[in-house]
């Protein structure tokens, strides 16, 4: 009874102190308006952008910063209703030099009834060679019934302070792998991603890229400076590369430098495949994703000796699999969805032939191929070790092209940057093949080599035997007798 009371009497007050907060016309003129600085940071300190919110985070007073991309710090007005605009005056100090970094809007923010948090702008303009520091305050409000900064004396967030500190720039292909139909004119876009930003001036094609060019082609920026965290450019095949027996390949590389390091993708290749007559409507790809289930995945059995007990056995697992999103114009797509319209601009087409590997979180990484059990002192993260989701991983290739139950695969060549614990990149060349077979209703087996290629890690090519499993229904399979019977490998 005790427990019910108290429960009833805090419901009382709740009660109280609402009715009491509202006059009979809807309004809250007794409870007090305010604004404040509202600079908030995931757990990786990473600022989260309006309109991003966590109530369960603390609005910083600093930050530091290492990075040249624009920053966005968030001015919050609480206030139930506003019959005009509001604006807010603010000044800024620094210790560096007055033309290392803009601001907007210049000193005075802004807020309305439908629009209470407004953003300041830092944009940077160069590299700065020392620790230096910006401070924004809070000086005026236009309404004086809103208070300036939070009710209470502690932090009233009307001051925000950025130390600037040593510079990290990295960059990276958002892409590993880009397959194109080869016709002249044919215009590919690609993108290089820069975490912490990068500086217009600094960036010219140049100097990023080497190249290994399997065709001719002119490639150019579309958007430097439009934006401080991706570089978007376009390449347009100067001749015809179509003849179907033949595969052409471009590779792409971006280039450590003075300014910029890599991480993630470094390597992007641009691949005109070997054309194969093969029966779309096979679709031989849809039996081994489910797009309904996010957590969905194929199994694998590989054969390996990571115990380094003198014995091969083998090792059960899985990986997150997925089809391969591409243009209504490919000659391998089958749609998927027209999203219940008549327009074919959002219709949704998937590869019939191929499938992927990757992580249902958009920050972690699945195990494709097993590979996280080829390393130790892995890093696990996308960002870091993009390799560990393999998109696209796996081609079918359908007996004589029409067989819905039996055919060949391909591994599809490409390069896999995994990293260490401490951000040191590795990048690993992968190809194979093998067969597949519907062993049993609804049940197919692949049966398949992998050849992963690093001199460093490896001293050359190493290979080593799967089985894969659209199920885990499946009878486990045999042992084997081949000496393909790789152990673990650090990465250091």
């Amino acid at each position: 009874m005790t427990h019910t009371k108290t429960i009833l009497a805090i419901v009382t007050i709740f009660t109280m102190m609402f009715s009491c907060s509202k006059n009979d016309d809807n309004t809250a003129d007794n409870v007090p308006s305010y604004v404040r600085f509202n600079f908030l940071t995931n757990s990786n300190n990473e600022p989260l952008e309006y309109p991003q919110v966590s109530s369960a985070i603390i609005p910083s007073v600093s930050y530091t910063n290492t990075g040249v991309n624009t920053l966005k710090v968030p001015v919050t007005l609480t206030s139930y209703t506003l019959e005009n605009e509001v604006t807010v005056n603010y000044s800024v100090a620094s210790s560096s030099n007055e033309d290392l970094f803009t601001i907007s809007p210049v000193n005075q923010v802004s807020f309305q009834n439908n629009q209470l948090t407004d953003t300041i702008y830092i944009n940077f303009n160069k590299r700065w060679s020392s620790e230096e520091s910006i401070i924004l305050n809070l000086e005026s409000v236009s309404d004086p019934s809103i208070n300036l900064g939070n009710l209470n004396s502690n932090e009233t967030n009307t001051e925000f302070t950025i130390n600037l500190e040593p510079i990290t720039t990295t960059y990276t292909f958002l892409a590993n792998r880009i397959e194109i139909t080869g016709a002249a004119g044919e215009q590919i876009d690609f993108a290089v991603n820069f975490p912490n930003g990068y500086l217009p001036s600094e960036i010219e094609t140049s100097n990023i890229f080497k190249f290994l060019n399997g065709f001719d082609y002119s490639i150019e920026p579309l958007d430097i400076g439009e934006n401080t965290s991706t570089i978007n450019y376009r390449m347009t095949l100067n001749e015809s590369i179509e003849n179907d027996d033949v595969l052409y390949q471009t590779i792409i590389t971006l280039i450590d430098s003075e300014n910029y390091t890599t991480t993630g993708n470094s390597t992007l290749q641009i691949v005109k495949p070997i054309k194969s007559d093969r029966d779309v409507t096979v679709n031989i790809a849809a039996n081994f994703y489910n797009l309904s289930d996010s957590f969905y995945r194929t199994y694998i059995e590989h054969w390996n000796d990571f115990n380094e007990d003198g014995e091969c056995v083998w090792q059960s697992t899985f990986a997150f699999t997925y089809p391969i999103v591409v243009e209504s114009t490919n000659p391998n797509a089958v749609l998927y969805s027209d999203n219940g319209t008549a327009d074919p601009l959002d219709d949704i087409y998937h590869h019939a032939f191929q499938i992927g590997f990757d992580s249902p979180i958009a920050t972690t990484t699945t195990n494709a191929f097993n590979l996280k059990r080829y390393f130790s002192n892995e890093s696990t993260s996308r960002a870091n070790s993009p390799g560990f989701n393999t998109t696209p991983a796996i081609e079918f290739f359908p007996e004589n092209g029409t067989s819905t139950t039996n055919g060949s695969i391909l591994i599809i060549p490409q390069f896999l940057t995994i990293s260490n614990k401490s951000d040191e990149s590795f990048s690993f060349a992968i190809s194979g093949e093998g067969t597949y077979e519907e062993v049993s209703p609804g049940i197919f087996e692949l049966k398949f080599q992998l050849n992963l290629t690093n001199d460093a890690i490896f001293g050359g090519t190493i290979t080593s035997e799967y089985r894969l499993y659209n199920t885990s229904s499946y009878t486990d399979p045999e042992d084997l007798t081949t000496n393909n019977c790789i152990t673990e490998y650090i990465l250091e």
